[in-house]
């Protein structure tokens, strides 16, 4: 007879596609995914839920578009046993997480708010749709690279500290390029931009999550980034780069940086990395 609660377990983990098997295949399969997500007509879906256009629209059919992505993508990584929303025994992990939360206050435009070069016009409707959709992002793009695409590549590279270092990277780097889809709307120049600090963004959250393994500090993370670092553009005026924030953003950046090196190296352990790396031990039934 079935044990009960080992039949729940086989439930998940067993790898259906054969991604973990070839994980750069994978990284592939799982990117192409997110793009056609990334490029669906979010404002044509607001319309059918608010019967008008605008910035509303855009970001409530965006976010839409997003949150069933992140659904999809979560019954994927479980699929595939990577066990990435724990909270037990990671209170360390999320303590040393806590210095790049200045990363991502910082990329509001403090100085500016507070001295009036900066200011915003929107309606408590326009931040409740734009946050929302700062959350979807959030919690897409994470359980995408954080989620799925590291542990992923860090079966490509050996179980160890330098693996985890070029697991980092490459992962970061596949995240900054997924931005090139920018260009269809944007100018190259703010496109390349945004695809490097995109990929340093994507190196601070990955750091996070090998130190707590936890999708949802990464999302936290990159929804109050992408919140505080737009909410301006989207709906304000002024002279956002300012030269003291120019200048304080680059010192948060730097010390972030270090930081952030100095907990991959020093801080993350061994043991979470090879478990991210080695696969899931397939279940077995067992008799009663």
């Amino acid at each position: 007879m079935t044990d009960a609660s080992t039949e729940k377990t086989r439930l998940f983990g067993r790898d259906r596609f054969a991604l973990r098997k070839s994980p750069l295949f994978g990284v592939g399969v799982v990117l192409l995914f997110t793009a056609g997500i990334v490029l669906l007509p979010g404002e044509k879906l607001g319309k059918l839920f608010m019967g008008e256009g605008g910035a509303n629209a855009r970001n409530l059919g965006n976010a839409i578009f997003r949150l069933a992505g992140f659904v999809l993508l979560t019954l994927l990584a479980l699929d595939l046993g990577f066990r990435i929303h724990g909270f037990s025994g990671r209170a360390r992990g999320f303590l040393l997480s806590l210095p790049f939360l200045a990363v991502a206050v910082n990329n509001a435009p403090i100085i500016g708010l507070v001295d009036g070069s900066v200011w915003v016009h929107a309606t408590a409707s326009n931040y409740a749709w734009f946050g929302l959709y700062c959350v979807s992002v959030g919690l897409l793009e994470e359980t995408v690279f954080r989620g799925i695409i590291l542990p992923l590549l860090l079966r490509v590279f050996p179980p160890t500290r330098k693996g985890a270092f070029w697991a980092v990277i490459s992962s970061s780097a596949l995240f900054g390029a997924l931005h090139l889809v920018n260009l269809l709307s944007s100018d190259p120049l703010s496109v390349l931009a945004q695809v490097g600090y995109s990929f340093l963004i994507g190196a601070m959250c990955a750091v996070v999550m090998l130190l707590c393994r936890n999708v949802f500090a990464c999302a936290f993370l990159h929804a109050v980034y992408n919140f505080g670092g737009t909410v301006a553009a989207e709906f304000g005026n002024g002279q956002i780069w300012g030269a003291a924030t120019v200048a304080l953003t680059v010192t948060v950046g730097v010390a972030a940086a270090a930081y952030g090196v100095f907990a991959l190296l020093k801080k993350v352990r061994l043991a979470e990395v090879r478990a991210m790396h080695e696969s899931p031990r397939d279940e077995q039934s067992t008799c009663a």
